[in-house]
């Protein structure tokens, strides 16, 4: 009998410190935006095999709501930093479902087009920065495929 008292203290116990992690760890976005911020800035392609490929500044989309997102240049967007997936309607377009992965050196996102308008238009898109140093990120893009990597210059 003394054992299954034993057994159950140390099942609620083991199950009360995971519950409670959960709770205090911070999420993997409230890391990666701090890291985002001290990678901001102009960069410039070092090898690319898109014309999206282009000599750009690294930047928030709205600096006071980083998780407005980001975006490097004028046609590589990260829009709307979420934990989760999810997903909303685009007036005479899509339904959008997004999804993001925050890791350590990085993000990698998820943009899935359904019940569009036009059928042409259904298609999963999926697309990453990597931070692989200090000063060097990599963009990849599935659809279509896309590679780049940047390096930032300093003032």
């Amino acid at each position: 009998m003394s054992y299954r008292k034993i057994l159950l203290c140390m099942s609620c116990l083991f199950l009360s410190n995971v519950l409670f992690a959960k709770t205090v760890t911070p999420s993997n976005k409230s890391r990666f935006i701090p890291l985002l911020k001290t990678m901001l800035g102009d960069y410039q392609v070092v090898t690319a095999n898109s014309p999206l490929c282009v000599d750009s500044q690294l930047s928030l989309i709205n600096p006071v709501y980083p998780d407005a997102g980001f975006k490097l240049g004028e046609h590589i967007a990260f829009e709307s930093l979420h934990n989760g997936t999810r997903t909303t309607k685009k007036p005479n377009f899509c339904f959008v479902t997004s999804s993001y992965k925050y890791k350590s050196d990085g993000v990698d996102n998820s943009l899935k087009m359904s019940r569009c308008i036009d059928p042409n238009n259904e298609k999963t898109i999926r697309q990453s920065i990597k931070f692989t140093s200090v000063t060097t990120l990599k963009y990849t893009q599935n659809t279509p495929a896309v590679e780049c990597t940047f390096t930032r210059q300093v003032d």
